[in-house]
């Protein structure tokens, strides 16, 4: 029997799948009004964001979001809002695909279960929103949150795949 040991790296990979996930527990774990930007923040802080944003508009679970409606802070906290949904599920898949992948006798099926373990989690997370008081659980986010992982592990597997057919030319 093969004696199978993570590497420094893949152990690595795995504690900051782990972190980003222990951030997601505790971002959940906060009301809707702990986590509220100030508009005073946001024009501060974010100003070349809502530059960048002010003349989109995004169809998201059933509504229009643009600045007309939602205001200019407003929209500019949903865009972030929503990008930290992407980004931060974008990093567990990565992290936890790049950790994990070795560990797969059938190599396909390593991404598939990272993409299954991510969308648990993001149905664990909502489900932790709609305990929190003042949040707002929806099936929206973990279809975004779920794209997100799908991204970095799609992206992580073409990489791959392109390594390894330069490694059989040489």
């Amino acid at each position: 029997m093969n004696d199978f040991k993570f590497t420094k790296r893949e152990k690595v990979y795995l504690l900051l799948a782990f972190l980003v996930l222990v951030m997601l527990f505790i971002s959940s774990s906060m009301t809707y009004h702990e986590q509220k930007m100030k508009p005073g923040f946001i024009h501060t802080y974010l100003g070349w964001l809502e530059e960048l944003i002010h003349k989109l508009n995004i169809y998201y679970a059933g509504e229009w979001h643009n600045v007309k409606t939602d205001g200019s802070a407003g929209f500019t906290q949903f865009v972030v809002r929503k990008l930290a949904h992407f980004t931060s599920y974008f990093f567990y898949g990565l992290f936890a695909y790049l950790g994990l992948r070795r560990i797969f006798v059938i190599k396909w099926t390593g991404p598939i279960f990272v993409w299954f373990s991510s969308l648990a989690f993001a149905t664990m997370d909502e489900f932790h929103q709609f305990l929190t008081g003042d949040r707002t659980p929806t099936i929206h986010d973990v279809m975004l949150d779920g794209s997100g992982a799908f991204c970095a592990i799609l992206l992580a597997v073409i990489f791959y795949l392109i390594q390894g057919k330069k490694a059989r030319k040489n």
